[in-house]
């Protein structure tokens, strides 16, 4: 029987893709050396592509055809589940204490599990049975000014303020047999739904990193926001350690976002999407 980490490895080609990267970059690339003054004056970026392997989980509302009741469904996936496909960015240029960042990303699942837990308002009983499978796909987009609070020897902390847009389509397969005579709700049979939100929050945070090992590359890397606007509430988190280069950074972190809707017309009640990422970052 192969143990957990042959599954993993197994299930998703990407995780062994990113240790090899990682270990690659760690031990063929040049010592590290002592990182530029990003406070000099002068125009500084970087830009990241990284690897994320999220799992996703919230509840999400559809519509049943010819005005029947609203379907509540529970979505849930983890992160060894394999994305469809998936396109993730993040950047940052500054001149000074000021500078804008950039974050984009656009993921897809398909085919994943999933499960009734209302119809029109009423939790099912133990006379549901249940077989459904749904998809999701989307996009976030994050802009923000930042503003450098500190700086030194210990690392920097940038106040961040902007918006960040997402934009989620989600679809619903099932094949069940629900009935309940005493309120005379029959489904049965097979079906398909699909719908779509899009949300635009104002946003506020902190980024940056900790350098607590002087004279190493070694560092922590940190990224909190919370905001409202379409959202009732969204937050995103990002901790992690990463070691710096004379090109650049590589870094392990774990990543989450959060959105809740509280509106009966809204498509997403609440979502969560999670995971280990891999951050390649080159500094210009």
């Amino acid at each position: 029987m192969r143990d957990r980490s042959d599954y993993l490895f197994a299930r998703c080609p990407l995780v062994s893709g990113l240790v090899f990267t990682f270990g690659a970059a760690f031990f063929t690339a040049p010592a590290f050396a002592q990182s530029e003054d990003y406070w000099d004056g002068n125009w500084h970026g970087s830009i990241t592509p990284y690897g994320w392997l999220p799992g996703v989980s919230g509840e999400t509302r559809y519509q049943l055809p010819s005005g029947g009741p609203e379907v509540t469904v529970k979505n849930k996936s983890d992160p060894l589940s394999s994305l469809s496909g998936a396109l993730l960015l993040e950047g940052d240029i500054r001149k000074g204490n000021w500078g804008l960042f950039g974050d984009i990303d656009w993921i897809k699942f398909s085919n994943e599990k999933g499960r009734f837990t209302s119809i029109g308002g009423e939790r099912f009983g133990a006379d549901a049975n249940l077989d459904t499978r749904w998809g999701m796909k989307g996009g976030l987009v994050t802009l923000a000014g930042l503003y450098t609070m500190t700086h030194g020897t210990l690392g920097y902390a940038d106040l961040l303020f902007g918006a960040r847009y997402v934009w989620l389509k989600g679809n619903i397969s099932w094949n069940l047999n629900v009935v309940n005579n005493a309120d005379a709700l029959i489904l049965q049979g097979s079906g398909h739904l699909h719908n779509q939100t899009h949300a635009g929050n104002a946003i506020i945070g902190v980024r940056g990193r900790w350098t607590p090992f002087a004279g190493t590359g070694w560092y922590f890397p940190y990224y909190a926001d919370i905001g409202t606007g379409d959202s009732d509430n969204t937050y995103q988190l990002n901790i992690g350690v990463g070691y710096g280069f004379h090109w650049g950074d590589i870094a392990l972190s774990y990543r989450e976002i959060k959105y809740e809707q509280g509106g009966s017309d809204k498509f997403l009640k609440k979502a969560q999407i999670s995971g280990p990422s891999f951050n390649y970052t080159w500094h210009f």
